[in-house]
């Protein structure tokens, strides 16, 4: 049985979230009418007509603390669309990509998503940057009724349908399901990747008794801790939980946090900071020894082109850091043309790094996609689409995979691997190395996980496994 040092750390997990998201949060960024008048639009989509292109609106964090992975989802987008284009189109049509930001907002995403359908007319949709926001828009893109593929969330709750089970997110006390039906996701999410970490933990680490955690204090952040904790008692680790810290998402200052941590005493750190959280992280903990004290410091979504060009040299080597894609996780023909890809198209870019982030193929593969579910059945009508979508195989840069029909969450893995220099060596060409100083992962895993599994490992829990 595993100890938990800090029982207050067992709250209600969806008592985080709502601290973001209450009642008339929820109400303030939809605007007073917001929905009622979203009333009857659950048909808005085509608006391109039979001549015009096919629009897809792409609604990312393009500035503050997540600015570079925005852009670097973009980045795929884009070249997602130049690939379709290039192979004629989506039923003979060009399509057109509508980017905008959400900063960080949910107020914003709202407004976005609801000009992209109702004055622009899009016929589907891709996003987000962030859990929080995807949990306060999806009632809004519900009402809308256009198709939004989500390919950078890792929040478990968008693609669990099961209510009765864990509760409706929207409606119960403690809900944590809060499925959509015109919401799919083209990621691994969090129960993917905390699983990953956790068996790797269980199966690979040894001297691993003492485990803590440090955080963004959002969904996200929260989120990851408990499905760790559930994951490692599932697969019967007996760790002791030491310490949880959680500071501010976009932190300048974490040493106060960093140095609680340490002073636990923990074996193993799990962490789950991303974009520039993950920069400002590893270099406090560099520079206050949190590395040298702990057996490993895992990071959810750390492992990022993006996150480890701007470390250089200050990231240190031989920590496990994982993302939903690494480059060099996967050794098949599709992925070694989509680099060559990408490559070709920003080699000579200098504001994009010229190897994907961990949002490259999600973002490509939820446009190749909605080409395949429009063509499917000659239609642009959201309903059509969605049924395209449901029970999608999709063969990419991640190996083969499927959306399943029931949750909408796609059963691509996620990449797990050990930081290390050896794999600088990517300057002249795509391949396994990187083309910038600083550290890539060397080896790099892949792990999957199916529902039943999942169910299994959570149970007592009350987690919803989301896949």
């Amino acid at each position: 049985m595993a100890r938990d040092s800090n029982q207050h750390d067992r709250r209600d997990l969806v008592d985080h979230t709502r601290k973001y998201l209450d009642r008339r949060t929820f109400l303030g960024a939809t605007g007073a009418t917001g929905l009622a008048g979203l009333a009857g639009c659950s048909a808005l989509g085509g608006g391109g007509g039979s001549g015009g292109p096919i629009k897809i609106g792409a609604v990312y964090m393009l500035s503050g603390i997540a600015e570079a992975l925005g852009q670097a989802s973009v980045a795929g987008a884009k070249l997602g669309v130049k690939q379709i284009n290039d192979a004629g189109g989506i039923m003979g049509r060009d399509v057109e990509l509508l980017t905008r930001d959400h900063a960080g907002s949910t107020s914003k995403a709202n407004q976005h998503f609801k000009d992209l359908v109702q004055s622009e007319g899009v016929d589907a949709m891709i996003g987000l940057t962030s859990s929080g926001v995807t949990l306060g828009t999806a009632p809004t893109v519900e009402q809308l009724g256009v198709p939004l593929v989500l390919t950078d969330i890792g929040t478990p709750y968008i693609t669990e349908p099961n209510t009765e089970k864990y509760g409706n997110f929207y409606q119960d006390e403690g809900g944590k399901a809060a499925f959509k039906k015109n919401i799919f996701r083209t990621t691994a999410n969090t129960t993917i990747n905390t699983y990953g970490m956790a068996k790797l933990a269980h199966d690979k680490l040894d001297g691993i008794e003492r485990v803590a955690t440090i955080g963004p204090d959002y969904a996200y952040g929260h989120q990851c801790w408990e499905y760790f904790k559930a994951f490692s008692d599932g697969l019967g680790a007996d760790y002791e939980y030491v310490a949880s810290e959680f500071p501010q998402l976009g932190a300048s200052d974490m040493t106060p946090q960093i140095n609680s941590v340490m002073n636990a005493n923990p074996d193993l750190v799990v962490t789950s900071f991303w974009a520039g959280d993950s920069v400002t992280f590893a270099q406090q903990a560099a520079s206050q020894g949190l590395f040298d004290q702990a057996v490993d410091v895992f990071d959810t979504l750390g492992a990022d082109p993006t996150v480890f060009e701007s470390l250089g040299n200050s990231m240190p080597e031989g920590y496990h850091y994982s993302s939903w894609y690494w480059h060099s996780s996967f050794d098949n023909e599709e992925n070694r043309k989509f680099l060559q890809d990408y490559w070709n198209e920003y080699k000579d870019d200098s504001s994009t790094i010229n190897i994907p982030s961990f949002t490259g193929p999600s973002t490509t593969s939820a446009l190749w996609l909605l080409k395949r579910a429009m063509e499917k059945n000659e239609s642009t009508s959201p309903s059509d689409i969605i049924s395209g979508l449901e029970g999608a195989e999709y063969t990419g840069p991640r190996g083969t995979w499927t959306m399943d029909a029931d949750t909408h969450q796609a059963s691509a893995p996620t990449s797990i691997g050990k930081t290390a220099r050896s794999d600088a060596d990517g300057n002249d060409g795509p391949g396994p190395g990187v083309p910038y100083d600083g550290v890539g992962l060397d080896p790099a895993y892949a792990y999957s996980l199916d529902r039943a599994t999942a169910k299994e490992l959570l149970s007592g829990s009350g987690l919803p496994p989301g896949v």
